[in-house]
């Protein structure tokens, strides 16, 4: 089922309102909470495992009020139009200090763990429907690529926007609105207030560009435990699942652990604040966005997973980079700037296939649960695929507050520069240059575990197609 190029560009215009406010909570959020909000990095990696938690347990119960929901403007599409508002509202309590220097930890703590478990309630209303929505728009092997090979150009360019322009409005002392009101604090908080209208105005339009083209009306009623054992008993979904987990977790720390490897490890935060950040972010991100089509076009010639394979293997050679880029020198500071444009820019090439085919490869999943229990239940599909994701989403990012904190890294208050001890340094360099490779490389075994090629695809849809007949 072929969709026009409207729907794609509609259907990308959603995850780029998504990416414009997870790209400024995946770069910036940790790093706020330590150095401009003054937060433990302990506590700041237990603010994010609390509220992981809670959002998964959400995201289930949304999938299947998203199947049950019958109206005029169709089953994902009212969620994502009267969802937009408190998301992008609420997205700015989390860049907020309403704090004394006398604040304990403990209240910091409390305030920044219920305004993350808020916004991830409001997000949820929003984001498993629109996830869900890519298996009602077509039920095409190649088409789901190309679909979701615009998705990821638009949502890159939501990266873009939430991580490169977001720094040079708020991040670090020579930021435009921490010079302009004298405050990094304040800066940060008038980002978020311009950066949550514009989502939310973007997650609108998405809503009134998109059509849900295969839809069923479904009345399933099985117990959440009886259905959740009958998506794991498919090695489809466990393989498949576990394929996209890990390379989305992978990516996730690469975000989390940036603006420290760039900031810290490697000193920009002496010369540069807002500016050297925005350049360092923007790279990869314009490099993913222009290779996207080139990953889509590879896909549809060979297999999502041997192309995700080839992929893989650069961007792990890429990230291996980090560990070596030699630190700022201000005697000979171009050494600095030329490795770490040539590495990002590598990584930002094997980027976007690593965004692009393992996501591509979920809804095929929906159709392989019609063939073996009878029913389409995208809706419980993904809300169970997005509770699992933000676990893992959430102890990763946990783990990197843990990991600075265990190897003594120093919060700050106010985006003011503190040395780090070398132990500090050394960590962050190792995990932003090993860990998501590794994971990148299991992933790939779980992809091939999966078994679900064009052929095989095909073959499904075409027996579910003639038993329905």
């Amino acid at each position: 089922m072929k969709l026009t190029r409207k729907e794609k560009i509609g259907y990308g215009f959603g995850d780029m309102s998504s990416n414009i406010i997870l790209a400024a909570i995946s770069f910036y959020l940790l790093y706020f909470m330590v150095s401009v909000a003054g937060l433990d990095p302990k506590l700041a990696g237990l603010v994010f495992i609390i509220a992981k938690f809670w959002d998964a347990f959400t995201d289930y119960l949304m999938g299947v009020i998203s199947d049950k929901t019958t109206s005029k403007f169709g089953k994902r599409r009212v969620y994502m139009l009267f969802g937009a508002i408190p998301y992008g509202l609420i997205f700015i309590l989390l860049w907020i200090t309403p704090f004394s220097i006398e604040t304990s930890q403990f209240v910091k703590f409390l305030y920044y763990t219920g305004a993350y478990m808020f916004f991830n309630t409001a997000w949820t209303v929003v984001y498993v429907p629109y996830n869900a929505l890519t298996a009602n728009m077509t039920n095409d092997y190649d088409e789901r690529t190309s679909l979701n090979g615009i998705r990821i150009i638009f949502a890159n360019i939501g990266l873009l926007l939430g991580a490169a322009i977001f720094a040079l409005l708020a991040e670090g002392e020579g930021s435009i609105f921490a010079t302009l009101f004298n405050s990094v604090k304040t800066g940060y908080m008038v980002a978020s207030i311009i950066f949550g209208v514009i989502a939310m105005v973007i997650m609108i339009i998405s809503a009134s560009m998109v059509r849900e083209r295969i839809v069923s009306n479904s009345t399933y009623n099985k117990p959440l435990l009886t259905t959740i054992k009958e998506f794991f008993s498919m090695k489809e979904f466990r393989s498949t699942m576990i394929y996209y987990l890990l390379s989305m977790v992978g990516f996730d720390i690469i975000m989390a652990v940036f603006l420290f490897f760039v900031n810290d490890a490697l000193g920009f935060a002496l010369v540069g604040g807002g500016e050297i950040s925005m350049i360092f972010i923007a790279l990869p991100l314009i490099f993913a966005i222009g290779s996207a089509m080139f990953w889509v076009k590879k896909s549809e010639k060979l297999d999502k997973v041997k192309v995700y394979s080839f992929a893989v293997i650069w961007i792990s050679l890429a990230l291996l980079l980090c560990i070596f880029i030699p630190s700022y020198n201000a005697a000979n500071p171009i050494i600095s700037y030329f490795f770490l444009g040539f590495t990002v820019i590598l990584v930002g090439i094997g980027m976007s296939a690593v965004q692009i085919l393992p996501f591509a490869s979920i809804p095929d999943v929906v159709e392989v649960d019609e063939y073996y229990h009878g029913v389409r239940r995208e809706g419980a599909y993904y809300g169970i695929v997005s509770f699992v994701y933000k676990i893992a989403s959430g102890i990763s990012i946990a783990l990197i507050g843990f990991i600075l904190g265990a190897f003594g890294y120093i919060e700050s208050i106010d985006g003011v520069y503190i040395a780090q001890p070398e132990s500090a340094l050394i960590a962050i360099r190792i995990t932003i240059g090993l860990l998501p490779g590794i994971l990148f490389f299991i992933s790939v075994m779980f992809g091939k575990k999966a078994n679900l090629d064009r052929k095989r695809f095909n073959q499904i849809k075409e027996e579910i197609k003639q038993r329905n007949s």
